[in-house]
């Protein structure tokens, strides 16, 4: 089918105009490019035939029902794609979602109601998290090897791993974590928390989070790697002044950079913690109970149960306490 070029069209024009308001902080960079790529369907669909001619003059009309359910069904049946989808019988369930989240922020940044379509949503079976004895040896292990002589590759996954125990993080929140977030005087972490699907209205929610002995002593050595790794000029005293980033996870030996100190985002940190994660799984092979940790972090995230202690911490401090799961799926003690 023939792309008819709809530049000119005002429903268009008006859908870039809010999604250049709605790519705006604190909106994320995945997001950002979730919701070019939506509007970009949404401009294909037009040039195919795909939604009603009508959704052209105005946003209303392109937001109207009758277009967002045409708009789905297409990209359901691979017909908005630049090239013809292998299985298009198949369509991706979280692709689909991902219009659809799309689709309620556009709305909602443009003031007009959304009316999504019923459809069958198949089941999505979550990983299996990471099992209770395995994460009892790694808190021991985190125990017995929280203390200097590590290289740094082991201090930072040690550090990032006690830190998601501590505090169920996630790996963008994890990102966005900088050195000042992090007071071992007084055993805390400051955590802003990005949830998914959350109202990019509602400001995010910040935390400031009492740490374990065992996270605190493995931050400590952590932090007294990256001065070292961070320091931009040698000749003067590290510090804040002189360092490359103020980013609390940086990379030790990076690929293709002339030295090490510079921030870590989510693929960075997913490729630091997948290699980590493979070396300390060939270390703890030995361990009796001892199951291969995986390559992503989300399984360890999900594994961990957080509720607010009974004995509140001092001022705005709060204190989380480690709830694991028995085998036969209830809280231990």
């Amino acid at each position: 089918m023939a792309d008819t070029p709809t530049a000119a069209a005002p429903s268009i024009e008006a859908l870039g105009a809010v999604v250049d308001r709605a790519c705006r902080p604190p909106t994320g960079a995945s997001r950002a490019k979730q919701l070019r790529w939506v509007a970009g369907e949404l401009r294909t669909a037009l040039e195919r035939g795909a939604v009603p001619p009508e959704a052209a003059a105005a946003l209303p009309a392109l937001l109207a029902p009758d277009t967002v359910a045409a708009y789905l069904t297409a990209a359901e049946r691979g017909l908005l794609r630049r090239k013809p989808a292998a299985r298009p019988d198949q369509p991706s369930p979280t692709s689909m979602r991902v219009r659809e989240d799309c689709l309620r922020i556009l709305a909602t940044h443009a003031g007009l109601p959304l009316t999504l379509p019923e459809r069958d949503r198949p089941a999505v079976a979550l990983r299996d998290v990471v099992a209770p004895r395995s994460r009892s040896i790694l808190l021991g292990h985190l125990e017995q090897a929280t203390r200097p002589g590590q290289d740094d590759a082991r201090t930072r996954i040690l550090a990032v791993i006690a830190t998601v125990l501590d505090t169920g993080c996630r790996a963008g929140e994890l990102c966005a974590l900088r050195t000042r977030d992090v007071d071992l005087r007084r055993g805390t972490i400051r955590l802003t928390r990005l949830p998914q699907h959350r109202d990019p209205h509602t400001p995010p929610a910040t935390e400031t989070i009492a740490l374990s002995p065992t996270t605190r002593a493995a931050l400590r050595h952590w932090l007294t790697a990256r001065a070292r790794l961070t320091v931009r000029d040698t000749a003067r005293p590290s510090g804040p002044d002189n360092e490359t980033t103020d980013a609390l996870w940086v990379s030790i030996a990076p690929s293709g950079h002339p030295r090490p100190g510079l921030p870590l985002y989510f693929r960075g940190l997913a490729r630091a913690y997948a290699r980590a994660v493979h070396d300390l799984n060939t270390d703890m092979a030995g361990q009796p109970g001892w199951h291969p940790l995986p390559r992503r972090m989300e399984p360890l995230r999900r594994a961990v149960e957080l509720r607010p202690d009974d004995a509140p911490g001092p001022g705005d401090v709060t204190v989380l306490r480690r709830t694991r799961t028995a085998a036969g799926g209830g809280p231990e003690a």
